[in-house]
């Protein structure tokens, strides 16, 4: 099979970069290892321990780090109440529990914020699944006795926002972390966040959204924070992003500077993502900041990547947990989930080890080691090839993913270059063979009067770097 695309630079825009959460993973042992730095946030070949040996991967360059703000303590005489299905690794520590601020909590998160900072990262998030335990309704973060119920105590609405604003100041001058944005809500019109679920969670309703986003506003210029903008809601589901954003007050809309949502809606045609787009408008950026799902292969992860720069002309995109179980994750995470939950006191350092990669892993440096922050995201004439272009360096690169049959692709380069430019590739397989390739480099592919044309294998992501655009 054969086809065209045709790559046109009209209606460009500025690509913010790739990124993950921290939360869980990094609120284990794992928070403190200086090669998970290397090979997340770095770009230079970084030496990670997999199941006791040593093993050389490309690193990723990740430059979106967003950090979970906590709602768990277990200072003495803690009257906050748990649920039955929580384990710790998904507790995160909270600063403050009503009475005093502990600038000491969450001590492994912070250690991966730092080093990933270090390694490269530079664009830092602060995000809240759930207020503090001691705001909520029922003294429990995992979610209000029923699920439709909102679970942040009407009279702590500003208290919550100057929380929030007083940890991002705390991070500015303290931590050497300047969050750039800050995201009060976590999928806030679910009815899944109850005080029986297995994680931190709280549903807000409109009303409660818009009242938390102006106080939010209000608290971060007080504190000297004016330049950190609001993200919301980053709500589950493109459509539910929908129907929040287009029932917001106009007031409200106006306080947030960049919309968030997560992308766990299929979506395959990408009617949700362009309704999403269409109600916010170009103006206002977005960004998809959380994906997973449990295919290792990446394939999957690179279609969801193709259709949210194409439909939703995403700025920013961020998977979930980069270490996690259950093929999860970029890396395979092995955690003792059955240690009992804590009582009587701060439990010590949770074990994390990484047992494996995963394709996927791969699969996205193919992506985010090519397409860097700061270049311009053109069209590709074609949903399954993300174009992307440096103008400073003349370069343009093309990420194409084949889920098919074996094709060759001819790209039409004219409205930016009719030179013979050879172009640089790699190449990643899906599929699981002894012989499959693992971001390999390839031959160079040629170029004749600004056409290039490339023969994709199935089941492949293959990404092309052409100088001299």
């Amino acid at each position: 099979m054969s086809d065209e695309r045709v790559i046109d630079p009209e209606g460009a825009y500025i690509w913010d970069g790739w990124g993950t959460c921290l939360s869980w993973w990094a609120n284990t042992g794992l928070g403190a290892r200086d090669d998970l730095a290397a090979a997340l946030f770095g770009l230079d070949t970084a030496r990670v321990t997999t199941s006791g040996r040593e093993i050389e991967l490309p690193g990723l360059g990740l430059n979106i780090v967003r950090y979970n703000l906590g709602a768990c303590t277990w200072t003495g005489g803690s009257a906050m109440v748990e649920s039955p299905a929580i384990v710790r690794r998904k507790q995160i520590e909270t600063y403050y529990d009503g009475e005093r601020w502990n600038w000491s909590a969450d001590p492994n998160q912070r250690s991966m914020l730092a080093k990933a900072r270090d390694a490269g990262a530079d664009t830092f998030e602060m995000f809240s699944v759930s207020p503090p335990w001691w705001m909520t309704v029922n003294g429990n973060p995992s979610g209000a006795e029923q699920g439709e119920q909102d679970n942040l105590e009407f009279q702590y609405q500003d208290a919550f926002a100057r929380f929030i604003a007083a940890v991002a100041r705390r991070a500015r001058d303290d931590w050497g972390i300047r969050f750039s944005s800050v995201e009060p809500f976590n999928e806030p019109s679910l009815t899944a966040w109850h005080a029986r679920q297995n994680q931190e969670g709280c549903h807000f309703t409109l009303g409660a959204q818009e009242a938390v986003i102006e106080c939010l506003r209000r608290a971060l210029d007080e504190h000297g924070l004016g330049d950190v903008l609001i993200a919301a809601s980053d709500e589950c589901r493109y459509m539910d992003a929908v129907d929040t954003w287009q029932k917001l007050t106009e007031g409200a809309r106006r306080l947030v500077g960049r919309v968030n949502v997560h992308a766990y809606e299929p979506d395959e045609k990408g009617r949700s993502r362009t309704k999403l787009r269409e109600a916010v408008g170009e103006e206002t950026p977005i960004w998809q900041s959380e994906y997973a799902e449990g295919e290792p292969d990446g394939l999957a992860m690179a279609l969801s990547i193709s259709r949210d720069i194409r439909y939703l002309r995403a700025a920013g995109w961020v998977c979930w947990q980069p270490v996690e179980a259950l093929d999860w994750g970029l890396l395979d995470g092995e955690y003792d989930d059955r240690t009992p939950n804590p009582t009587g006191g701060a439990p010590g350092t949770l074990k994390g080890e990484v047992g494996g990669v995963n394709t996927k892993y791969h699969v996205l440096a193919q992506y985010s080691r090519h397409i860097r922050p700061g270049m311009r995201i053109l069209k590709s004439g074609h949903t399954n090839t993300v174009a992307a272009h440096d103008p400073s360096a003349g370069r343009l690169v093309l990420v194409t993913v084949n889920g098919g049959r074996k094709r060759t692709v001819t790209y039409d380069l004219r409205s930016l270059t009719e030179g013979a430019n050879a172009a640089r590739v790699w190449v990643t397989d899906t599929i699981d063979a002894p012989a499959a390739r693992r971001y390999a480099r390839r031959p160079d592919a040629d170029s004749q009067g600004g056409l290039l044309t490339v023969v994709h294998e199935s089941n492949t992501v293959t990404t092309m770097e052409v100088d001299g655009v």
